[in-house]
């Protein structure tokens, strides 16, 4: 993935030797003896119990049946049944009749809901249709319920504070970009980030989880979290180093995850795009002593461009002796070399992308700074699997490790 000398590899320490160890019994071809129950299949408080508690004990389901008049022809299923999994599947996403036939196998919610019964999905589709008005006399009666009202208030009350909230945010960040346009105001909200990304001893602390702090996110909230890094191989896609911290600022993070990714592969890269997010003098500097001792050629973002916005040229004439490393890294971006490294700078963001939506990975769901660390990591695995899949396949995967 990337063309430069190899580092040096450590000695690989000796591992002992293997012995003949004793597991657990494992028989996936194992007869049940007594019958499953199927209350034992969820846990107390799962969802699925509360909609089978509302269809079986709270709601009016009487024009359902009352609509059945023809007692020839083989017995349908169960209304009950029926409006369960359309309850349910609408709850959680699953609308699709062919979807809902599917989880009636491989879903254990589904199951329990069906009494491991399985409607195939022209029943459950022609159910909904002939039922469309009792299933929208059924959602009327929910709201009938008082605690779902009380509820309903209480989330139309916070969805239009967060939507006033969001237009104060937006219009707040929209000032802050026209405030803070130019390249040294951007160096220096980076450096004053960098200083202040240590939280004081007596900070405020999350008694969920005491490892993460609070920090802004993308729509201008505050939120508690992690910062997770990552650095990208522009080629493949695949992510060469990741690692989570408790600082806000990127800033502080430039060296450590170059490092790590040259650990990680052997060799350090020729090229390394940096948002500006990551900018300081130290950095600056970092980057230029990296060039020398690494042969690692940095562009490092100086300032924010807007979506549409080019990189311009760069002026003529020679560069001032007196210019600082900001200024040099400005005027090398604006060079024909540093214009076309620049245009691909959309290389991770992909990546945290396809996280967030192929594999649901918008939030992490083991504790302390340890655990969402490894989790991380082993989304970041997961990514790479799932490249490697793409591009080779299952006879790439056997050929490689046959």
């Amino acid at each position: 993935m990337f063309e430069a000398e190899p580092v040096e590899a450590k000695r690989p320490q000796r591992r002992p030797a293997a012995v003949d160890k004793t597991f657990r019994a494992f028989d996936p071809h194992q007869v049940l003896l007594p019958p499953p129950s199927l209350d034992d299949w969820l846990p107390e408080g799962h969802l699925a119990r509360f909609v089978a508690d509302l269809v079986d004990d709270v709601l009016d389901l009487g024009p359902v049946p009352a609509d059945y008049t023809e007692k020839r022809g083989y017995p349908p299923y169960d209304p009950r049944l029926m409006l369960r999994l359309l309850i349910y599947g609408y709850t959680t996403g699953v609308r699709s009749s062919r979807a809902i036939e599917r989880k009636c196998v491989d879903d254990v919610a589904f199951r329990f809901l069906a009494a491991d019964q399985a409607p195939d999905f022209r029943s459950i589709a022609r159910f909904r249709r002939r039922h469309l008005d009792a299933l929208a006399d059924l959602f009327l009666q929910s709201l009938r319920l008082a605690r779902l009202q009380a509820a309903r208030a209480q989330i139309e009350a916070e969805a239009a504070a967060k939507a006033r909230k969001h237009a104060q945010d937006k219009e707040r960040r929209r000032q802050d970009r026209t405030g803070t346009s130019d390249e040294q105001a951007v160096t220096d909200a980076g450096e004053a980030a960098a200083a202040k990304a240590r939280p004081k001893p007596k900070a405020q602390a999350n008694f969920t989880d005491p490892d993460s702090r609070i920090m802004k996110n993308g729509d201008g909230a505050y939120i508690q979290s992690y910062n997770a890094q990552a650095v990208v191989d522009e080629q493949h896609q695949v992510i060469t180093a990741a690692d989570v911290t408790t600082n806000a600022s990127d800033a502080l993070n430039y060296t450590d995850m170059l490092d790590q990714s040259a650990r990680n592969t052997g060799t350090h890269p020729k090229q390394a795009l940096v948002d500006a997010g990551y900018c300081s003098d130290t950095n600056l500097e970092a980057a230029r002593d990296r060039q020398l001792s690494c042969d690692t050629d940095t562009f490092m973002a100086t300032g924010r461009l807007g979506h549409d916005e080019q990189v311009p040229p760069a002026p003529r004439g020679r560069i001032p002796t007196d210019a600082t490393l900001k200024e040099r890294m400005a005027r090398k971006l604006r060079t024909k070399p540093g214009r076309k490294a620049y245009s691909r700078k959309a290389t991770v963001e992909p990546v945290f992308g396809q996280i967030m939506t192929c594999q649901n990975g918008r939030q992490l769901l083991l504790r302390g700074e340890g655990g969402a660390r490894g989790e991380w990591r082993l989304l970041a695995a997961c990514h790479n699997f799932r490249k490697a899949f793409r591009h080779a396949g299952t006879a790439g995967l056997a050929a490689a490790v046959g």
